[in-house]
């Protein structure tokens, strides 16, 4: 009994594992011009000062996804999910999509500005604030398609620790400041502490 083992050939192996394949449109010296199309660019985050590039729009705080920001293409604007907690650690309200959960309602309020388009004169924003504090908790902006800037923050994380976001920097409580820093966030949150 004779048995023919086939092996594929070196082509044939190549042509299964390579993604990237060009097909001849009948004259073998030109070949077919392929649009290949890129993935979408992650979100670029400005905090403060600080760039976080290629991010997911989540950005983790001590280690927990606190807030993640996306954006709307028609018409234009900024969603904002979020928790919020107070100096203990407790969650003391949440935001789903730019809205505001039913008892949180009472302590916080929410604007949120769509546009035509993200411009420097008027971009898509979303504004909190606390209704006991009359602070601003919270500010972003969508400075151009991709890019989103947040440009106020005083919130607390999980911890109970307090985060200040100003046009220079960031910082969680006293032990962390980040001034001008750059992350390369490959597809994944911006983590911050």
């Amino acid at each position: 009994m004779v048995v023919d083992l086939l092996f594929p050939s070196a082509d044939s192996w190549w042509n299964m594992n390579n993604p990237l394949q060009i097909k001849s449109i009948g004259i073998t010296d030109s070949p077919e011009l392929i649009d290949i199309e890129k993935p979408e660019q992650g979100l670029e985050l400005h905090v403060g000062s600080n760039v976080f590039r290629n991010t997911n729009g989540v950005v983790k705080l001590q280690g927990k996804e606190q807030l993640v920001l996306e954006t709307q293409p028609q018409p234009l604007a900024l969603l904002l999910t979020m928790d919020l907690y107070d100096e203990q650690g407790t969650r003391v309200g949440h935001i789903r999509r730019n809205a505001l959960s039913a008892h949180s309602a009472g302590r916080f309020t929410i604007n949120a500005k769509a546009s035509g388009e993200a411009t420097p004169d008027d971009p898509p924003s979303v504004t909190v604030a606390d209704r006991i504090t009359g602070n601003t908790v919270f500010e972003a902006c969508l400075m151009q398609r991709r890019k989103i800037c947040i440009t106020v923050g005083h919130l607390y994380t999980h911890k109970g620790e307090l985060v200040t976001v100003s046009p220079h920097y960031c910082r969680i409580g006293t032990g962390l400041t980040l001034f001008g820093d750059v992350a390369e966030s490959r597809g994944s949150a911006a983590t911050i502490g």
